[in-house]
């Protein structure tokens, strides 16, 4: 009797599925593979052996056969009293008495499996909700194309072969490559059964906190795969520690990644804050009478800002902001020169009450995530351009607004229309402020060119960075410190092998770290995302005061009222950089004659303008010291986002 009970309620959901896909005119039978492919005889076909396979990914049988007595769910729908519906009674009997003995055989296509023998079996393990099944697996390698499902499946297969490991998949290709980066592997490795054992804890038990969340959640909103959020949760927390990881930390952390898991499908799932204006606003009358009447504010430095330009005038910024605001503000410092311990400090720092923390590099944004999920009650900020996360914010100056002015003095005081320009770091952001002020240069002098090199490159010479002593006109650092020699950052001249300043870019951080630890204070911190699952960035300009120009007093004072003008206009939102025709070095159209590249397509850049001569270094080309910067946020290394992802529109610069 219990079996033919089984099979009443399995023919029930059978039946439910089978008219749901009428209704909707969709195949209500299981998919056939030969029918998929026609070629499927002809193709190559591997024999895997005898292997556990995850029932959710047996999806159809290999040839017609009595794929009629199933619905697409694997359900049975032929009448009670059959032949058919009395084996499967005897069959799901059988396997609940002694489990299931014999294994099935299947094909093995574009990740999914397909039967050849055991439809039965199948059925009743999926009526029992079984998470896997024994299968003799014989692989199918259709032919490669450029369709998305084929791209993800070749990029899985060498995983697979490496690591034996089938029960996770990606919808996103470039998916495996990081999965290999965030487990410590490298392709071709082949995996010790430990670590397939390790692997397999960690995967199972992140999937069993996320389902029970996800079945309360908008699937819409959500990654296509638990595997997109398995990945999503490895970048935030890491792998090393996650194989140890049981119920009630895992819980923790995946309830307060939830938001990042939402936000993953969604277009537009970044905020770009673009001006100061936009932070302002408060708690109201409550917040007002009840609100903190200080805020401590921590800074994490990778070393002493006296050895370092950029940590200098972070440094700069914080003393500025605690003359600024007094005692409504008190700061704390901390240098940690070993990336092994950024996570360690800022743990510190939130223990030690600090309200907000800043954290200067984008090497650190890794140790913030993984800082926040353990305190989901930090605000934290990392000084990065392509941050994404909800629970870390990040901020950055669009100091490509100031290097056109400067590509325009260059432009104009360049009497053989060379002009060098040395890059520090290959990363995102840096085509921008090339491109920027190559296009500055070209605005006062068409015929100006602007010439390459790279500081961090391996074989690079500051006695003579260009091989070319013509050019005498060079754009350098952009920022100085005590320790750096006091001429050769911003843009100088060279002749008679001396070094004269011309014009020199400004950063305040004070005016974003101001901001920020006033929002704070007033209350509008939290009105910056709400409502909105979206990661928050901040990016100030000119209009800010974030960003400035400061120029030689022995420029001509023509020169300088023009540049002051232009400087003006892009502060009120009047001029932008990046309008008109433009093309990159290649010949390619990038901006119409009467467009204008939003800020998504500047976060996004990774083309050179065609009046740059130069390009882009490998990663292999570069001083040891500089791979980490590259690794994380290189033009070449990187996928750089897509502009969609980006909820800031251009025509609300004006």
């Amino acid at each position: 009797m219990m079996g033919e009970e089984a099979y009443a309620r399995a023919r029930k959901s059978g039946l439910k599925e089978y008219h749901n896909r009428i209704q909707k005119r969709a195949n209500p039978y299981l998919p056939v593979l030969e029918e998929i492919d026609e070629r499927l005889n002809a193709l190559s076909h591997v024999p895997v052996g005898l292997v556990q396979i995850p029932l959710k990914k047996v999806v159809g049988t290999a040839s017609r056969g009595r794929t009629n007595a199933f619905a697409a769910n694997f359900m049975p729908i032929l009448d009670p009293g059959s032949e058919f519906s009395a084996k499967w009674g005897i069959l799901y009997e059988g396997i609940v008495d002694q489990g299931l003995i014999q294994p099935v055989k299947v094909l093995e296509y574009l990740g999914l499996y397909y039967l050849v023998e055991g439809n039965k079996r199948v059925s009743v393990m999926k009526y029992l909700d079984s998470i896997d099944i024994e299968a003799e697996v014989t692989r199918v390698l259709p032919a490669r194309s450029d369709a998305p499902e084929n791209v993800l499946y070749y990029e899985f297969l060498p995983f697979y072969n490496d690591s034996q490991i089938n029960y996770l998949w990606f919808s996103k290709p470039g998916s495996v490559a990081r999965l290999y980066e965030l487990t410590g592997k490298t392709p071709g490795e082949k995996w010790t059964s430990e670590e397939r054992i390790d692997f397999q804890a960690a995967f199972m038990r992140f999937r069993a906190e996320y389902k029970l969340r996800e079945a309360t959640s908008d699937p819409k909103k959500l990654p296509a795969t638990t595997g997109d959020a398995f990945l999503i949760y490895l970048e935030a927390c890491g792998y090393a520690d996650a194989p140890k990881k049981y119920e009630p930390q895992l819980r923790g952390e995946v309830k307060a990644l939830w938001g990042e898991f939402e936000k993953d499908k969604e277009e537009e799932n970044v905020a770009l804050i673009m001006k100061p204006d936009e932070v302002k606003g408060g708690g109201g009358l409550l917040n007002t009478l009840f609100g903190p009447s200080s805020v401590k504010v921590a800074f994490l430095y990778s070393c002493d800002p006296g050895s370092n330009g950029w940590t200098y005038w972070h440094d700069l910024g914080r003393v500025n902001l605690e003359n600024h605001m007094g005692v409504r503000v008190k700061t704390t410092v901390c240098v940690c020169e070993d990336p092994a311990n950024y996570e360690a400090e800022i743990e510190k720092l939130i223990e030690a009450g600090n309200n907000l923390i800043f954290t200067t590099s984008p090497l650190m944004l890794s140790a913030s995530m993984k800082a926040s999920v353990k305190h989901p009650e930090a605000k934290l900020l990392n000084c990065s351009l392509l941050a994404s996360w909800q629970r870390v914010r990040s901020y950055y100056v669009r100091l490509y607004e100031v290097k056109f002015l400067i590509g325009m003095i260059a432009g104009a005081l360049s009497e053989n229309d060379k002009i060098g320009y040395i890059g520090d770091y290959p990363i995102v952001g840096a085509a921008a402020n090339i491109n920027a002020f190559a296009l500055g240069a070209r605005m006062v002098n068409p015929r100006a060119k602007v010439i390459l090199e790279w500081s961090s490159r391996k074989d690079f010479n500051p006695d003579d960075p260009f091989g070319d002593s013509s050019v005498q006109i060079i754009s350098s650092r952009d920022v100085g410190a005590p320790s750096h020699h006091a001429v050769e950052y911003g843009l100088y001249s060279v002749q008679g092998g001396e070094a004269q300043s011309i014009a020199i870019p400004v950063l305040d951080w004070s005016r974003i770290y101001e901001s920020l630890a006033q929002s704070v204070l007033n209350g509008s911190w939290a009105a910056a995302a709400a409502g909105q699952s979206k990661a928050v960035n901040y990016w100030w300009g000119l209009s800010s005061g974030a960003v400035d120009l400061v120029m030689s007093q022995r420029m001509d004072i023509g020169l300088k009222r023009l540049v002051e003008l232009v400087k003006e206009h892009i502060r009120e939102g009047v001029f932008w950089p990046f309008e008109s025709i433009i093309r990159d070095q290649a010949g390619e159209i990038r901006c119409p004659v009467d467009g204008r590249l939003t800020p998504a397509d500047v976060i996004a850049m990774d083309w050179l303008a065609d009046n740059v001569v130069g390009g882009f270094p490998a990663k292999d080309d570069l001083m040891p010291h500089t791979r980490a910067l590259v690794e994380l946020q290189g033009i070449r290394e990187i996928s750089l986002p897509s502009t969609s992802a980006f909820s800031w529109k251009a025509e609300e610069s004006q």
